[in-house]
């Protein structure tokens, strides 16, 4: 039976390896190391589990923090065991193990395969569909990244939100008056080292942060991402922080934003928000059962196709899941940015021998 146990930074190549021969050859966390510490590396450990047969890693699984405090909320990230070593449930052996040791209030993410959803059912985790809602650019008549089709194609405004200001940010320490400790209703809940970290210090991604605020008053923060091929670009929003009120000034602001940038459309993959409000708001949600409209998911590379994002979360009465699309690990890269690359695992073993 496999021994198990937290990795620690000088598991980093082996893990990197293991990654490239088991899970995907030269995927971005098998190749890029400040990306890997980045997403994993807490102090002198590394938040992943894994499972070893002497020397050997044979199994892991990664997880992520939402907060900074004693029992933060968790996500789950990199889960995978090797297929050839006869231990059907070490995978759920590792899940447990993580669960037991990581002191943790609530667990949620987005990016759960419908491989797993037997397993979340079998732990009693809540499994969660979530929406991809869309505002059109009505500036673009010729679409290189969506498909609308008959959707429609009307602009919401600001002209009735003259007490909401919408304002972009570069630095983290402008959001510190934010109320983020008054959310905590909400799951998973984000604290401000979890926004500075997440989207105003990673080595790949750049993110734009919004602020919102209502008569002099922090309401919301938005984190939005722009996805760029073939020359076109969308808006997409990743993350939203407080409460939905406030949805139709949102919407109405982004839309601008989109417009000015010349973005084909905007679009939100989320879930816990109120369909009736986001509609309010001037939001389509993308139907997944037809194709006449297509809002892409994937950029990294391109697939002009609907794929809808699906998530789990544990059942608290007392906590409300929100899942927005960079919780957990899905809005990370695939492909390095040049200043980032570092060689392939294949490139550096060769260098190497």
């Amino acid at each position: 039976m496999a021994d198990i146990r937290f990795a620690t930074p000088d598991d980093t190549t082996r893990l990197m390896a293991f990654m490239h021969r088991h899970w995907r050859a030269d995927h971005i966390l098998s190749r890029n190391e400040a990306l890997f510490r980045y997403d994993f590396q807490d102090g002198d450990r590394l938040n992943l589990a894994i499972a070893t047969k002497g020397d050997e890693i044979v199994g892991l699984f990664g997880f992520m923090k939402y907060n900074s405090l004693d029992l933060p909320d968790l996500a789950g990230s990199l889960w995978k065991v090797r297929e050839d070593i006869g231990e059907p449930m070490l995978g759920l052996r590792l899940r447990r193990f993580v669960i037991a040791n990581v002191p943790h209030r609530y667990f949620a993410a987005p990016g759960a395969g419908l491989q797993t959803r037997a397993i979340y059912r079998l732990i009693d985790m809540e499994w969660i569909a979530m929406e991809q809602y869309f505002i059109v650019n009505p500036d673009v008549t010729r679409r290189t990244l969506a498909r609308v089709g008959n959707a429609e194609t009307t602009h919401p405004t600001m002209q009735d939100h003259a007490d909401i200001e919408f304002i972009e940010v570069c630095d983290a320490h402008e959001l510190t008056g934010f109320p983020f400790a008054s959310h905590q209703q909400i799951g998973p809940y984000k604290d401000w080292d979890y926004v500075s970290r997440r989207f105003f210090e990673h080595p790949i991604n750049d993110y734009r942060v919004f602020h919102v605020a209502q008569g002099g008053e922090p309401v919301n923060i938005v984190v939005c991402r722009e996805a760029v091929h073939d020359g076109a670009s969308a808006l997409r929003v990743v993350d939203f922080y407080g409460d939905e009120q406030h949805m139709p000034a949102i919407a109405a602001a982004l839309s601008d934003v989109m417009r000015n940038d010349g973005h084909e459309y905007v679009d939100f993959v989320c879930s816990g928000f109120t369909g009736q409000v986001m509609a309010d708001a001037g939001w389509h949600r993308l139907d997944f059962d037809h194709d006449d409209v297509i809002i892409p998911n994937y950029f990294e590379p391109f697939v002009q196709s609907n794929v809808r994002v699906y998530g789990v979360a544990d059942r608290n009465a007392d906590i409300k899941p929100r899942l927005c699309r960079a919780d957990g690990d899905q809005d990370r890269p695939n492909f390095d940015r040049p200043d980032a690359m570092q060689p392939s695992f294949t490139q550096r073993r060769v260098a190497q021998s």
